[in-house]
């Protein structure tokens, strides 16, 4: 089994409750946009959405904030674990869609522990202003992250 899935699993299994491995997810999502090739390259920075500068209210599904290197332009960044076998839902990522869909953002990224969207989803942001871009377990398990370097524990540090 690919580190990343071990990690995975400790989430889902030893996790508090759905919020703690929400949390857990999120962190390691954080990661992963630092050092990942592609992202990092992409990113020159990432924040939670308590840590980022300009958050004011609750973060009603958005999980991360990214400012792109080249333009400084704000990616809202919604990280949904979930089971790898579902396609991933309207329902799933409303909140953020509907929070992420206006100013500052100029571009949407949904981390998912699920490769498929179904059709409502892919119709409902076909049509939005500001584009969402995905990135399913295929894609992580595919990067250049060395994902065993990433303990439970190691996580926050790490990003």
């Amino acid at each position: 089994m690919a580190a990343l899935e071990d990690l995975l699993d400790d989430y889902m299994f030893r996790s508090e409750s759905e919020t703690d491995r929400n949390e857990k997810f999120a962190e390691l999502m954080k990661a992963f946009l630092r050092t990942d090739e592609e992202w990092a390259a992409q990113f020159d920075a990432v924040w939670s959405w308590d840590e980022w500068p300009e958050h004011e209210g609750p973060r009603d599904g958005i999980d991360l904030v990214a400012r792109e290197h080249d333009t400084k332009n704000l990616v809202a960044v919604q990280c949904a674990f979930h089971d790898p076998s579902q396609p991933l839902s309207k329902p799933d990522v409303a909140p953020f869609l509907s929070a992420s869909n206006k100013a500052p953002f100029t571009a949407r990224l949904v981390l998912a522990t699920t490769d498929t969207w179904n059709k409502d989803l892919d119709e409902e942001i076909q049509d939005d202003e500001i584009p969402v871009t995905r990135i399913g377990l295929k894609q992580m398990l595919d990067s250049s992250v060395d994902w065993a370097r990433f303990r439970p524990q190691a996580v926050a540090a790490a990003g």
